[in-house]
């Protein structure tokens, strides 16, 4: 009789414990996460009609061409701070998608000079990030979502749901459209990997970059992140494709202004050709008279 007592006891235990691990915890972690992204909402439309950069990790970034964006806004990401000894350059913007990074820089990248910190984060990541949430930052829901034809949704509003695929640029550029950016260029986004993954399983290295994808090559540095770990570069791609289908639709312009590397979803552009002689940001200048007579001759 005492056995059965004990095993009805632990038997209640263990079904509680699981309604509450797989039922009710979600549910208090999506409504909490409800409540810190609807903080995203002061920065819609903040940069109505402006332009930005999106900081890529990729070999290609320099820092002198960091310094030559110093005054305009931009988004960075991840290790960026391995940099800054070498740049005048400033992060403005800064994002968090990748947990484990998360994790272990935290507290290091909080305390580099930015204007505002975003952090992505999911029912896997709320243990590691629940810490920070007292702190000045703008916690994301993040979401892994796809259309109907199995490639990744694009946020309309960041400040309920933050869509996750591949890479953090695709976070920023998400970002960037919600703050009403209608110029974003990209740079130091190689689209270029040591050893990548394709979508039908097939492994692709390239010697010559493995170690040496990053900036840096301190980059892999205490994290977890093996240089030799396949990066699925296909999710990225998909990332970028439904980047660039959303924001044609509302009239984003989003150009690659990396030198070299591999990305070919966007439109390049010179980078050194968005500065004039003084070497103040001009942009992609259009010739509005040419495109409207085209726009007449269609």
């Amino acid at each position: 009789m005492t056995n059965l007592i004990k095993r009805l006891i632990n038997n209640t235990i263990s079904f509680w414990a699981w309604t509450f691990r797989k039922r009710v915890r979600p549910l208090l972690i999506n409504f909490r996460m409800r409540f810190l992204s609807t903080r995203a909402k002061q920065y819609q439309g903040k940069h109505n009609g402006e332009s930005c950069f999106i900081i890529g990790n990729g070999p290609s970034l320099t820092p002198e061409d960091l310094n030559k964006i110093k005054n305009q806004v931009s988004f960075s990401s991840n290790r960026i701070n391995l940099i800054l000894d070498k740049t005048a350059w400033r992060p403005y913007y800064y994002t968090f998608t990748d947990s484990l990074i998360a994790s272990k820089f935290f507290d290091q990248v909080y305390q580099m000079s930015k204007k505002k910190m975003f952090v992505a984060a999911s029912n896997t990541s709320y243990g590691s990030l629940k810490k920070h949430f007292g702190k000045d930052c703008v916690f994301l829901r993040s979401y892994y979502e796809k259309d109907e034809k199995g490639m990744p949704n694009f946020s309309h509003d960041v400040s309920k749901k933050l869509i996750q695929h591949g890479t953090v640029t695709f976070a920023n550029i998400q970002l960037a459209s919600y703050m009403g950016f209608k110029n974003i260029y990209l740079l130091g986004v190689d689209h270029n990997f040591g050893i990548s993954k394709q979508k039908d399983g097939k492994i692709e290295l390239n010697e010559y970059l493995l170690g040496n994808d990053h900036f840096d090559e301190k980059y892999y540095n205490t994290v977890e992140h093996k240089k030799n770990t396949p990066v699925n570069i296909y999710e990225m791609t998909e990332a970028y494709l439904s980047a660039k289908k959303y924001c044609d639709e509302i009239g984003v312009k989003i150009y690659n202004a990396t030198r070299g590397g591999k990305l070919e979803v966007f439109p390049r552009v010179n980078f050194d050709e968005l500065f004039n002689e003084n070497g103040e940001f001009v942009g992609v200048q259009v010739d509005f008279e040419k495109e409207n007579n085209l726009h007449k001759a269609l």
